[in-house]
This record gives structure tokens, C-alpha cells and sequence, in this order.
């Protein structure tokens, strides 16, 4: 729930949410005490979701413009992005030698991290405007 709400705050939702947040509250006027008490506190809990991904989303934009986080960010991305290339070209194109895996389960997870960073996050798209700029 709290990705989905997460979500829709991020592809510019968020009014979605508040409505749902006042639904809530809404039905909470309407009910008696035990219930009353669950729906205002889901309410709550669901506004301080929408603050905590407004405040992180204030974080990644002021953490894009840093030129340090982006140099940082290509010691990990740079080399996964080699290993992927050397992985489809060797699958495509067949090379004598194969490309070794990722040594650990731990590693191949953070691989899928940063491939959903880039593209989830859109860091991606703030790395090319850099780039252009």
C-alpha cells in the first residue's frame, strides 16, 4: 500500500491521495470509537507517508544537482554498465570466452538496485541533462 500510494505521489497523484487521506477521515466521523480510532490512525499514518516521499523527493533533486554524487554514482554504475554490455554481446555475438556472473546472490541484488535506481528513479534522465548541459 504504502509503494502504491508512493507511487502515485511521484507521477503527480498526490491530490488522489489526499482525497483518499479525507475519505478517511470522513468515515472516521461516522463510526464508533474502536473504529473510529483504526481509520484516524491509518489516515495519519497515510499523510506522513506523502510527507516522508515529498521530503525525499526535495533530497534526490537536490542530490542530482551535486556534482560529487554523480562521480560517486559512476564508480558503481560504470562498471555494472561494462559487465551488462560484455554480457549481451557475449550472448549475442557468441565470444570464445565467457563472461563470468556476479560472484555473490548479494551482489547480483545490488546489480538489480542500481538498474532500477537509474530507471525508477529517474536518475537516468537527470544524468543526461547533466551531461547536456
Amino acid at each position: 500500500m504504502i509503494a502504491l500510494i508512493s507511487f502515485l505521489i511521484k507521477i503527480g497523484f498526490s491530490g488522489v491521495v489526499e482525497r483518499g487521506i479525507k475519505l478517511m477521515e470522513r468515515r472516521a466521523e461516522l463510526e464508533v470509537d474502536k473504529e473510529k480510532l483504526r481509520t484516524e490512525l491509518t489516515a495519519e499514518y497515510m499523510r506522513q507517508v506523502v510527507e516522508e516521499t515529498r521530503i525525499m523527493a526535495d533530497f534526490n533533486k537536490a542530490k542530482m544537482q551535486v556534482p560529487w554524487f554523480w562521480l560517486f554514482a559512476a564508480l558503481f554504475v560504470l562498471p555494472l554498465g561494462f559487465w551488462w554490455a560484455a554480457v549481451i554481446l557475449d550472448s549475442v555475438f557468441g565470444f570464445p570466452g565467457d563472461v563470468a556472473n556476479l560472484p555473490t546472490p548479494e551482489m547480483r541484488q545490488w546489480a538489480g538496485d542500481m538498474i532500477q535506481w537509474i530507471f525508477y528513479v529517474g536518475g537516468g534522465v537527470a544524468g543526461v541533462k547533466a551531461v547536456l548541459r
